[in-house]
């Protein structure tokens, strides 16, 4: 698509200027002191600004694991400074930084514990862009500025209201504290997760900028026991602009689907950029960074799609073969692992699609000693006629220690096995559950500008964080949703709060495009759905989804293309989910209230057109803002 700046009233794209990569600093582990209580304070107090924050390696650098924060006692409280800078290209970077100087650390939390964070930002002062409706959350009110910040903990299923997971009235401008506490669910699911700002309108912005990190719930071993003591990997893969793309002249991407092209964006696995080069002659080369194995290893890789616009088909190539990996777990949900005898099976693949935003994790062998060439790298990705260019492109090259460097890989070891957890199953019968309602959405655009996620029956319209919600959804029900996509570009649907089965993917092969594999039948908040060929006489692209309202968080939230640059140009919508109850209220005979994972008490199918959600538009004040 054609990266413009803004439809009217909404601010997209931020201008980033033009540089080369900064040298960083080495990354340090540290673990974080607890803190006794679990209340928000009122007036939290100020962070101040870190010196030099956001600090980068240098291409082709050995990959380190992100500084480690970890939960004690339930609790796991942490600082943080919200900051921005520029490296050596001009580039503009975001982070945030701990007083010690910790850059993006990755959260380590149990299920049950409160992840408490307070957070100052420390970037610059921005004129007012547009004014939130009340009821509004955080001490930014309703001024929303070019500079506004709020955090999104991606894929955790925690409550959308303030001070824990609310994304579309939560705001902290310039200068102003605020602090969260994230209750995760008892039952959450262990594994990997994320947390990004979430401003809409600047959300590409800061996530381009690197400002994000990964987040665990720990305690797979005792779900999958294959990964029992092996070494970890947190690998955090993030976008920024070429070097190139922004020269005097510029060296423009390749059009969208171009096997070889010149991408869109760089790419960075732990701050180290693969540093994209295109030659006089229009060959494009990469530095690939480098990650150490020991002969004979197995290790676990964590990998997280933090990019704000670019799409990954993830491959371990050694000398130019496939290699087969055991997929542990998609967007922190331990495959196999909801229904039936535990553990469920791993899954053996040779690539994974992973859409901005998602996360997989598998179990890889190192190479022998006679392989010359060992690569993780990404595929070409058929994006479309308006899509971006993700080309073919190594991300990072394995090498092998020697035996006298080998004990510098003996630490970031997976717990080791106890005994089964039969408690995390919180997706459990989903797959057999009673449908309450079915409903059809959909990706549309007028390029260049104005992104729609579209409810059918529905008039189309860009986001607005003031409009009331397009759906209202009943708590203790389950739903099935057909996302389709209307456009010649690839999107990829996020469900905030809450995961969903993956029923089937649909009329892919039909316009040139192949299934994402290993991901029916499990759990995710995150699928891309590809793009449309344009041809009236072929049917659209779709997935049917099974959505999960079984949970206990109420409120309002949003669904949306994790595309960062289509959704800060419209492409997401709001969703209420209410108490069985106040669905029932003002009905002559009313049900009881389902329990989770029990049927709703009756099953209504909406019809074609249907709005649903508008008469409940008036319980926006239930958020209790503050």
């Amino acid at each position: 698509m054609e990266k413009l700046p803004v439809q009217k009233n909404i601010l997209v794209h931020l201008c980033m200027n033009v540089g080369s990569v900064l040298i960083a600093i080495l990354c340090a582990s540290a673990s974080a002191d607890a803190q006794a209580t679990t209340t928000v304070s009122s007036s939290p107090a100020t962070v101040r600004p870190v010196p030099n924050p956001c600090p980068r390696f240098a291409p082709g650098s050995v990959i380190q694991e992100p500084a480690a924060l970890f939960s004690q006692n339930g609790v796991l409280s942490v600082q943080f400074s919200y900051q921005t800078t520029t490296d050596a290209a001009g580039r503009t970077l975001f982070c945030f930084m701990t007083p010690s100087g910790l850059e993006n650390p990755t959260l380590h939390v149990k299920p049950g514990d409160h992840l408490i964070i307070t957070v100052t930002n420390n970037t610059t002062k921005e004129p007012l862009e547009m004014t939130i409706n009340p009821p509004n959350c955080g001490p930014g009110g309703s001024q929303m500025t070019t500079s506004s910040l709020n955090i999104h903990y991606h894929g955790t299923n925690t409550s959308p209201t303030c001070h824990s997971d609310e994304v579309i009235k939560t705001l902290i401008n310039y200068g102003q504290t605020f602090q969260y506490n994230v209750a995760f669910p008892t039952n959450e699911p262990p594994g990997l997760y994320w947390y990004h700002p979430h401003v809409h309108g600047i959300a590409e912005h800061a996530v381009l900028g690197g400002g994000a990190g990964a987040l665990v719930v720990d305690g797979v071993e005792d779900i999958q026991p294959a990964v029992s003591g092996l070494r970890e990997r947190i690998l955090v893969l993030r976008d920024q602009p070429t070097v190139q793309s922004l020269q005097t002249p510029p060296v423009n991407e390749s059009p969208g689907g171009t096997p070889n092209g010149v991408p869109f964006q760089d790419l960075t696995v732990n701050n180290i950029t693969t540093n994209t080069f295109t030659d006089a002659n229009g060959n494009t080369s990469y530095t690939p960074a480098i990650l150490n194995m020991e002969p004979g290893e197995k290790q676990f890789w964590r990998v997280s799609n933090s990019t704000s616009d670019t799409i990954l088909d993830l491959q371990l190539q050694y000398d130019g073969v496939p290699q087969t990996f055991q997929v542990v777990a998609v967007d922190g949900v331990t495959v196999n692992s909801q229904d039936g005898a535990q553990p469920g099976s791993t899954i053996p693949e040779t690539h994974f699609r992973l859409p901005p935003a998602s996360r997989v994790e598998f179990i890889v062998n190192a190479p022998s000693a006679s392989v010359s060439l060992a690569q993780l790298v990404t595929l070409n990705i058929l994006t479309g006629t308006n899509g971006d260019d993700d080309p073919n492109r190594p991300i990072f090259n394995v090498h092998l220690l020697s035996d006298d460097t080998a004990q510098a890989a003996a630490d970031d070891r997976v717990g080791q096995f106890t005994a089964l957890n039969p408690n995390q199953k919180r997706f459990a019968g989903l797959a057999t559950a009673p449908i309450a309602a079915k409903r059809v959405v959909f990706f549309n655009e007028i390029q260049p500008t104005s992104f729609f996620m579209d409810v059918q029956g529905q008039p189309e319209k860009v986001f607005d964080p003031n409009a009331a919600p397009a759906i209202t959804a009943t708590q203790g029900t389950v739903e099935e949703w057909t996302v389709e996509n209307h456009t010649l570009e690839n999107h990829e649907f996020h469900f905030h709060q809450l995961h969903f089965l993956v029923e089937s993917q649909n009329n892919f092969e039909i316009n040139g495009d192949q299934q994402a594999p290993g991901i029916i039948g499990q759990y995710l908040d995150m699928i891309e759905v590809p793009n449309w060929d344009g041809n009236t006489a072929h049917p659209f692209p779709s997935v049917t989804l099974r959505i999960d309202f079984r949970g206990s968080d109420v409120g309002i939230f949003v669904f949306h293309c994790h595309i960062l640059n289509h959704e800060d140009l419209g492409m997401m919508n709001i969703i209420q989910v209410v108490p069985s109850t106040a669905a029932n209220r003002g009905n002559s005979k009313k049900a009881p209230a389902a329990a989770e994972g029990s049927a709703p008490a009756k099953t209504v199918v909406p019809a074609k057109g249907s709005k649903g959600a508008a008469s409940a538009a008036s319980s926006a004040e239930k958020m209790k803002m503050n």
